[in-house]
Order: C-alpha cells, then sequence, then structure tokens
C-alpha cells in the first residue's frame, strides 16, 4: 500500500478537524444534533445515496436517536457521526 503525500495530509487535517468537532459535541451535544430529512439532505449534497443513512444504522455504524416511544416519533442523527463514518470510509477506500 502506498498513500500520496498529499493524500496522509488531508487524512490528517480531516482527521483534526473532526477530533474539534467531537469535543464541541461533547461540550454542546445538542449543537450536533440533526433531523433525519437533514441529514439525508446532507447526504445528498455529498453525492452519498440518503437511503445509506438506514444502511449504516442497521449496520450499527452510526446511532440513531429515536425521540418517542410512537412510530411516527422523529429520529434524530449526530453530524459528527455522520462525518466521521464518511471519513473512515473514505480513508478506507484510500488505503485498500
Amino acid at each position: 500500500m502506498e498513500i500520496s503525500l498529499s493524500d496522509l495530509k488531508r487524512i490528517i487535517t480531516t482527521a483534526a478537524e473532526l477530533g474539534v468537532e467531537n469535543y464541541m459535541k461533547a461540550r454542546e451535544p445538542e449543537s450536533d444534533i440533526m433531523k433525519q430529512a437533514d441529514a439525508k439532505r446532507y447526504l445528498s449534497k455529498l453525492g452519498i445515496q440518503p437511503y445509506m443513512l438506514h444502511k449504516w444504522a442497521e449496520q450499527k455504524l452510526i446511532t440513531p436517536i429515536k425521540t418517542g416511544d410512537s412510530q411516527n416519533a422523529p429520529v434524530l442523527y449526530s453530524l459528527v457521526e455522520i462525518k466521521q463514518l464518511i471519513f473512515s470510509l473514505q480513508t478506507y477506500q484510500m488505503i485498500r
């Protein structure tokens, strides 16, 4: 496996940025939470199919937050958790 210096720089920079975002999530958890529809829009903007949100949740790669007991209760997601997973997947693809 060989990785370019620019790819390594991007990995390190993104990891540091995600570390800061994770710290901010711990300090202000409510600022990190987004509705399911917003999470799907975020994925779409990145060129990722929105159905991946459910697939990742089923695989326990991200944790949905159900806000109530009813079937129609809103489902929320952590933006940092989604970003970390996307970064992990991109890095995995890069080093394969």
